[in-house]
């Protein structure tokens, strides 16, 4: 498979030394955004101008701060604290920015040190899976774009999970686990979000955190 088409990106804080590689447990499972590749920019822009359409400004001092949390609950948190309802139907907003994600996939940067984690795990037959906050289709437009997508065994998102039931709730990290036929306690959890640790850790995993580069048990 060629990679040539993919840009990396080394801006995470702990080195690839420092950074465990899983070895010693049954299954990885990797968040996407922020971990596998650097997607900030092309989801805040999605959301952003898909506000815009409707004639609402998205304030990036609030967004930045609550970025990991899935854009549906978050539109929902932006209504709460405006105490006023958005000008159009949250779905449709929806709509629009995960078409305006899935139209700049190719703008997504692979965050190599975790793409070679995924990379070696499979080599040593070890399960692998993504758990995110995303909504299916972004991600499979995104492991489409950068050419990721035999790296895992399965893909489970917000779209699959009850409503309001994504990170920092377990329901995405325990399906996954579900899928791979691995109990929550032989999992390790790459993540960047402290809403997705908190998700590992509810669910019986282990996590690292990529930003702060800790080790974290249940």
């Amino acid at each position: 498979m060629t990679h040539t088409h993919r840009r990396t990106s080394a801006s995470q804080v702990p080195g690839p030394a420092d950074v465990p590689d899983g070895t010693g447990f049954e299954a990885l499972i990797f968040d996407w955004d922020g971990t596998l590749v650097d997607s900030r920019e092309v989801c805040y822009r999605g959301l952003a101008q898909a506000l815009a359409d409707v004639g609402v400004t998205l304030d990036p001092d609030w967004y930045w701060p609550r970025q990991a949390i899935a854009s549906p609950d978050l539109l929902l948190l932006w209504q709460q604290q405006q105490v006023r309802p958005l000008p159009a139907p949250i779905d449709a907003i929806i709509a629009q920015c995960r078409a305006n994600v899935i139209a700049a996939a190719a703008q997504l940067v692979v965050v190599d040190t975790y793409v070679q984690i995924a990379r070696a795990a499979r080599d040593r037959g070890q399960r692998t899976a993504i758990g995110s906050n995303a909504s299916t289709d972004t991600i499979t437009a995104g492991l489409t774009a950068t050419g990721l997508a035999d790296l895992f065994d399965t893909v489970v998102t917000w779209s699959d999970v009850p409503t309001s039931r994504g990170k920092p709730a377990p329901d995405i990290f325990l399906l996954a686990a579900h899928r791979l036929q691995t109990p929550p306690g032989r999992c390790l959890v790459y993540e960047d979000a402290d809403a997705g640790v908190a998700a590992a850790l509810a669910a019986g995993m282990t996590a690292y955190n990529v930003r702060t580069g800790q080790l974290l048990h249940p």
